[in-house]
């Protein structure tokens, strides 16, 4: 029997090779063709991280993630694309591979630990010896990670934790540990929001670094004032820095007594664990439908110039932004999965 599908390549390829899949597992002979040329398919290229269970079962990165986990490898001068949804349909951002920084925070960070003023280097050292306290990596990228991801601070906190933390193989000391009990009402966040300059060194002279210091267990409230002071002084240069650490710093001293993070969903700690292994991924297959393309002829499928009886596989044309065509794939992936479980019941069963 064989079966004729047309529509965009990357949709169409997920729905032959799934149909092709379920016919082998069933033990049936099924020709899928497409309509089209190879050349036809729109590229979506690498690097990317994604916790995406329909490309995983293409074949899509399998070579470096694990499960649903989908790691696409790329230059190394190009940022890393990252989804932190289940699917990866929305909520995709960049993180840089370079160790320089995407996000003004974390570049910020990384000049702080380069400066050659000793006294302000010695804040970028304290910062990173905080971050070894909590068990997590000092990578630049973890940062980004905490400062860029389109998560609401707390979550974003524990998703740098945990990826900070599957990189360096420790576990440190649970964060709410610094956390002192409040016996008044408990200390109003920051909006979730960069904070501009003036308006952070508005906060840090007000009343509310106080109430946020006054959650902080005594042994270590003094030393992140002084740290937190120190880098005020050092004006506009880090602003965006201090901004970040002190909006996540608000979220975390507004939870409540004996408060905790919690925990991640699974896609969110799939991508964490992962990213360490796909800040260093630069060999193997860069484009995405290239790889799904080869699944394709490896289980048989092949692609006709035209075919009489072709059915539609619908979904919208790729758009042109790398973050927006990788959204794009997840969202057209999914739904020719969908698509081709109608398909196949078609074609086990068909109508009389």
């Amino acid at each position: 029997m064989t079966v004729a599908l047309r529509g965009p390549s990357a949709a169409t390829l997920t729905a032959g090779i799934l149909l092709l899949s379920r016919a082998r597992g069933f033990g049936q002979r099924l020709q899928v063709e497409i309509v089209g040329e190879p050349s036809d398919i729109a590229p979506v290229e690498g690097p990317a991280i994604v916790h995406s269970a329909v490309l995983a079962s293409c074949g899509v990165g399998r070579e470096l993630g694990s499960g649903a986990l989908v790691i696409v490898p790329g230059p190394a001068t190009r940022p890393l694309a990252v989804s932190l949804s289940d699917g990866g349909e929305k909520d995709w951002f960049l993180v840089d591979r370079s160790g320089s920084g995407g996000h003004p925070a974390t570049k910020q960070f990384v000049a702080l630990c380069r400066e050659r003023d000793p006294d302000r280097r010695e804040l970028g050292r304290q910062l990173r010896v905080a971050l070894a306290a909590l068990g997590c990596s000092a990578e630049p990228a973890v940062l980004e990670m905490m400062f860029a991801a389109p998560a609401p601070p707390l979550m974003r906190l524990a998703v740098a934790l945990r990826a900070g933390r599957a990189m360096s193989g420790g576990r440190g000391t649970p964060i709410t540990r610094y956390l002192a009990d409040y016996p008044d009402a408990l200390p109003d966040a920051l909006p979730d929001t960069d904070c501009h300059p003036d308006r952070v060194a508005a906060v840090l002279v007000g009343e509310a670094l106080s109430e946020m210091l006054d959650r902080l267990r005594i042994s270590v409230r003094d030393p992140v004032e002084a740290w937190v002071r120190a880098l005020a002084a050092a004006g506009s240069d880090y602003s965006a820095l201090l901004g970040g650490l002190a909006a996540v710093l608000s979220h975390l001293t507004s939870l409540p007594p004996q408060g905790m993070l919690a925990p991640l969903p699974p896609s969110m700690d799939a991508v964490a664990v992962g990213i360490g292994t796909a800040i260093g991924a630069t060999s193997g297959q860069h484009d995405a439908s290239e790889s799904l393309r080869e699944i394709f002829h490896f289980l048989g499928g092949r692609f006709t110039p035209h075919a009489r009886y072709a059915i539609e596989i619908h979904a919208p044309d790729p758009p042109a932004g790398r973050l927006e065509r990788w959204a794009w794939l997840c969202r057209a992936t999914r739904s020719s999965a969908a698509q081709a479980d109608t398909l196949w019941r078609r074609v086990v069963d068909p109508d009389q």
